[in-house]
């Protein structure tokens, strides 16, 4: 029996501004390489409006509703931040330190697909399980489609209705329809706390289409009381949107030198086979609670992911079932068992390269005294800057700007030039670099005019999680240094401490005597201080109260051997600085976050299954003007896994007109500046000595912007009000009176068979 494939891809370009798909990799050889399909999608200030509903239409292909026609029930496992551009953008932005946040958040849901014969339209009834802590929903999805997209119908004919209902909550959160047919597409969401009515947020929009190439629309929100509405027209080369007020013209064309591009997944792959690079980096459990109901998840490199409801139920020790699948029938399951910990230790291996080749190559640093940095610069901030090789200084680009909502980047007015003997009373400069491996220290100690760049080096670090069979008997801590005591008052209600940390050592960049050193012990996988308490905090609520450490405690760089710690004048004393000299030092972090914690298992011998770390492999980017201030650069990129490549700098463009603002900016996007192209010779990186190809798989478009005269010579005109859908139109699948109900959710006991679109069984 034929189905009928539901394809989001072709919805979500629909609904950003009708475009059908931007080219394929063209399948070659039967490498992977060669073989892995590729998926561009547009990004406009319209997908603001539609975002819901591309992030629902991607659960569902990743679900595989058209691979399991007829199968009954099933467990389908997506991972959320594969569908959630919130979430791409804030990993993007996170940098190789917070790598952990890249790993998956997998929603669970139970899936039904049918179809009668050929000539009935498939049917296919979700239930998403969208619980968090504390909070328990469910989003009911109903689809009947009738006819896949085609060349001539980018869009097919279906049909799909939603409700996202919480438990105890009367009525729909969130109700919504998305509907195609030959002559466009209809969207329209209500979403309110709880409840029918008119919701507080409103969503409509109408695409009408003539031809393949050409249509034009309109689309209203109304958000919190404020609404906005743009009306759109296009044709096979450019687009048009206004609000009323502004009125912009684009280019469509993908290859236009003025589009804008960002990458969110790549696959790396062996550059003689063109095989993919897999590693063993986590595997699928299943874990059956003491409240009786069993749970999916997974454990790896990054620690442990379960469903709220059963991550508060394991402890070290829980016995966990691994979940194998083979290429016939249902898995395996083998039994392991949790060793868990409420923080983590990280290792730091040095590495260096020249100053020279990291010309251009920004990173932040915090500045506290700025006597001699630049005019006007205000002490204790962290800036974002470069090394400008040819000026022989550093340039000052921006500051840095965080709240309970993150950081930014706010560009200066100007670069500001800093000379490099500023940073010699300091020893150097210590700062971080997504795209340098993160943090770095670059000495100059003595430096006093010209610098030979090539003769001074940028030190970095690889990062290593470590074991507990590999963690040193003994730590030392010279500055930021947490107790459980200092931890527990700090984030005490109504705390007046100044930090999570001894008070000695809060900020403590000077010599130290041997009184003021803060020494630890491990065991168990856990950092234990002088009362041998573990040094873990992970209440969330208490964190989020004090948002520098809403992510989490850090301490301060961790000796193994004191006597490494010695100031080089006084060996009295002990200096922080001493770490930069070191082939590796470590790190302890705690939180409530599945990265600030360590999750592994014991096989059935009591040996601990080591995951992969993510690579770290280097990128030599193009020499050409296309990649900006990076071209002719060597980056450094981590990768963990296929569709987890991360360290490509990073810019803000605006929403509205798709070009480069101040990351602070309203309506700004945070986005990787460039793309490693899909060429054998230009997509090559390196692990090592040993080569591999760099594969785009998800690319967004930026279209190109143009004058508004362009689209009015090519006939591209506003046109008359169209008539948008209403909540008149509203069906709901979780309601027993709808004709459309889908029922209860089914209780599946069989282990998931689809894991984010890969058919396991």
């Amino acid at each position: 029996m034929t189905t009928v494939s539901i394809r989001p891809t072709a919805l979500a370009i629909a609904v950003a501004a009708a475009l059908p798909g931007f080219a394929l990799a063209a399948p070659g050889a039967d490498s992977a390489y060669r073989t892995d399909l590729q998926n561009s999608h547009v990004e406009d200030a319209t997908s603001q409006g539609i975002n819901q509903v591309n992030m629902i239409t991607c659960i569902m292909s990743a679900m595989r509703p058209d691979a399991l026609v007829n199968t009954g029930n099933y467990i389908a496992l997506v991972d959320k931040n594969k569908c959630d551009p919130n979430a791409r953008s804030s990993s993007s932005n996170s940098g190789s330190d917070n790598a952990g946040s890249n790993t998956a958040s997998y929603m669970t849901a139970v899936v039904n697909s049918t179809r009668t014969s050929n000539d009935d339209p498939m049917r296919v009834k979700t239930w998403i399980d969208l619980s968090e802590e504390n909070k328990h929903a469910t989003i009911f999805v109903n689809i009947s489609a009738t006819e896949a997209p085609s060349t001539s119908n980018p869009y097919g004919v279906f049909r799909l209705d939603y409700c996202g209902k919480g438990d105890g909550v009367p009525g729909c959160m969130m109700n919504g329809f998305l509907q195609g047919s030959t002559s466009g597409i209809d969207y329209f969401e209500t979403e309110s706390g709880g409840g029918g009515g008119g919701g507080t947020n409103v969503i409509a929009l109408r695409l009408t289409t003539s031809g393949t190439d050409n249509g034009a629309g309109a689309l209203q929100m109304t958000q919190m009381g404020q609404q906005i509405a743009y009306s759109f027209a296009y044709n096979g080369t450019y687009f048009r949107r206004s609000d009323g007020v502004s009125d912009e013209c684009f280019s469509r064309l993908a290859d236009d030198a003025d589009a804008g591009m960002s990458v969110w997944r790549y696959g790396l792959y062996d550059a003689a086979s063109g095989e993919r690079v897999n590693l063993s980096s986590g595997f699928q459990i299943e874990f059956t609670a003491p409240d009786g109901n069993t749970y999916h998840g997974q454990v790896g490199y990054y620690g442990l992911w379960l469903p709220p409801d059963a991550a508060s139920q394991v402890s070290d020790g829980t016995t966990v079932q691994r979940v194998q699948y083979g290429s016939d029938g249902p898995p395996t399951k083998t039994p392991y068992t949790l060793v868990k910990a409420d923080g983590r230790l990280t290792k730091y291996t040095k590495k260096s390269r020249t100053l020279a080749s990291a010309d251009k190559i920004k990173f932040n640093t915090f500045v506290f005294d700025v006597t001699g940095f630049f005019s006007g610069a205000v002490a204790n901030r962290q800036y974002e800057m470069y090394w400008d090789d040819a000026a022989g200084v550093f340039k000052v680009t921006g500051t840095m700007e965080c709240g309970n909502s993150g950081c930014q980047t706010k560009d200066l007015d100007s670069e500001k030039s800093v000379a490099a003997s500023y940073f010699a009373p300091q020893g150097g400069v210590r700062g971080w670099s997504q795209s340098l491996g993160g943090e770095l220290f670059i000495p100059l100690a003595g430096v006093t005019g010209a610098v030979d760049s090539a003769s001074v080096n940028v030190i970095y670090r690889e990062q290593a999680l470590v074991y507990p069979a590999d963690m040193p008997t003994t730590l030392f801590c010279l500055r930021e240094c947490p107790t459980a005591a200092t931890l527990a008052s700090f984030f005490a209600q109504n705390s007046t401490d100044m930090s999570p940390f001894v008070a000695s050592t809060f900020n403590n960049w000077g010599p130290t005597d041997a009184s003021g050193v803060v020494s630890y012990t491990t065991g168990n996988a856990l950092l234990k201080d002088a009362a041998t308490a573990s040094v873990v905090f992970t209440n969330r609520d208490a964190l989020q109260a004090r948002p520098q450490y809403q992510w989490g405690v850090r301490t301060g760089r961790l000796f193994t051997a004191l006597a490494d710690a010695q100031c080089a004048n006084d060996a009295t004393k002990f200096c922080d600085s001493k770490v930069d000299e070191l082939a590796t030092y470590y790190q302890w972090e705690t939180g409530p976050n599945q990265w600030n914690q360590f999750a592994a298992v014991k096989d059935g011998n009591g040996d601990i299954v080591a995951f992969d770390a993510p690579l770290q492999v280097s990128y030599d980017v193009p020499n050409s003007a296309h990649y900006g201030a990076y071209a002719g650069k060597s980056i450094v990129l981590q990768y963990g896994g296929f569709g987890d490549l991360w360290g490509i700098p990073g810019e803000c463009v605006s929403s509205v007109t798709n070009l480069h603002v101040s990351c602070d900016t309203a309506n700004s996007r945070y986005v990787p500046a460039f793309v490693i192209p899909f060429d054998e010779l230009l997509g090559r990186v390196n692990h090592g000595a040993t080569p591999l190809l760099a594969k785009w798989l998800d690319r967004e478009i930026r279209f190109a912007r143009k004058d508004v005269s362009v689209c009015s010579a090519a006939g591209v005109t506003l046109g008359a009000a169209v008539t948008l859908p209403t909540a008149a139109g509203l069906a709901n699948p979780a309601d027993a009176a709808s004709s459309i109900y889908i029922g209860v959710m089914p209780i599946v006991t069989d282990p998931p068979r689809v894991i984010q679109g890969d058919v396991k069984y």
